[in-house]
């Protein structure tokens, strides 16, 4: 669906600072003629490189649960389109910090929407693959959302806080992305990456399945949604279903890691493992098969979705550019 709109567009994005929110705000530098606001919690702005580039029109400290700072900085900003890319993500936190997971993925969204009306802005938001319960995997958009977690349940209420709210708006949905960015929230394939490099084991398990997806190329999607201005729900993940036992060997190959390290197992015994207090606690029930089908992206947003090998490599060359400019890759 398209709508009709300036020929340039001034876009606010929220959560800058975070993993999908540094390559969104790169690549619409790249590949857009759109102009920024740049938004995140912190005081200071990550991107002292582009602080030149003139179609950045400034950084404003903003976290969106804040109801009175969203209202002030959309009034004053008056955004065209809001891409949202604030997020709590934490799927086992979110179990038992029920509160702060549905103030980030549900009120905030609320907030923005509600600011978006009085500006006449779109939306562009950020949903997952865990508002579904993994039985009839891989999904398309047409698909009966159920999630069996707490965060599946916030990121599905946001949806529907866009589905009514009468705003024009674009809802990605995306699974188990990965991907290097600058002190970013821990990745699964980050994590195992930073393990073997440790010499510490990876438990991975054989019977949890997923589309693992580069950061990339969903940043590229919403670049080009905005741009193109099309509305609706679109999934965007990779092309291979696997197991994240699998997945994991593919990423010490990638990086030249030793996959001896790594073991299979199941999801019960990760659970037990969990419990024993030999890992962090599995708090969340997960889809054993989940992923997503990407048909409607790929054509309608001319964008051709990494298959893992190919994913891996962009994710290694991107960790030796941050290190080779003394930036920190290591997640928060």
């Amino acid at each position: 669906m398209l709508v009709r709109g300036k020929s340039k567009d001034v876009v606010l994005i929220t959560g800058a600072h975070g993993f999908l929110g540094q390559h969104v705000v790169r690549l619409f530098l790249e590949e857009s003629k759109c102009e920024l606001v740049i938004t995140a919690r912190e005081k200071e702005t990550l991107f002292a490189d582009i602080g030149s580039e003139p179609r950045v029109l400034g950084y404003h400290s903003l976290d969106i649960t804040q109801h009175a700072q969203v209202k002030e900085t959309i009034a004053n900003v008056r955004p065209d389109v809001i891409v949202n890319c604030a997020a709590f993500v934490k799927v086992d936190e979110a179990e038992i910090q029920r509160e702060a997971a549905w103030r980030a993925n549900v009120s905030g969204v609320e907030y923005l929407a509600e600011a978006a009306r009085k500006v006449d802005a779109r939306m562009v938001h950020v949903s997952s693959d865990l508002v579904f319960d993994g039985l009839h995997a891989p999904y398309t958009e047409s698909d009966a959302p159920h999630p069996i977690n707490y965060y599946g349940r916030t990121k599905l209420a946001s949806e529907n806080v866009l589905r009514t709210s009468g705003l024009e708006h674009t809802i990605f949905r995306t699974c188990l992305i990965y991907g290097a960015a600058e002190q970013a929230k821990a990745n699964y394939a980050l994590s195992v990456v930073l393990a073997l490099e440790a010499g510490n084991p990876v438990f991975a398990a054989t019977d949890l399945f997923s589309t693992p997806t580069l950061v990339d190329d969903l940043a590229l999607a919403i670049v080009r949604a905005t741009e193109r201005k099309r509305l609706g729900l679109y999934h965007v993940a990779g092309p291979e279903m696997v197991p994240r036992y699998e997945f994991a060997q593919q990423i010490a190959d990638a990086f030249r890691l030793d996959a001896s390290l790594i073991y299979p197992t199941t999801i019960a015994e990760l659970k037990k493992r969990s419990l024993a207090g030999e890992m962090p606690l599995l708090r969340a029930e997960r889809p054993a098969r989940n992923g997503l089908v990407s048909l409607k992206a790929r054509t309608d947003l001319g964008i051709k979705i990494s298959k893992i090998t190919d994913g891996l490599q962009v994710m290694e060359r991107g960790m030796h550019e941050l290190m080779d400019t003394g930036t920190a890759y290591i997640y928060e």
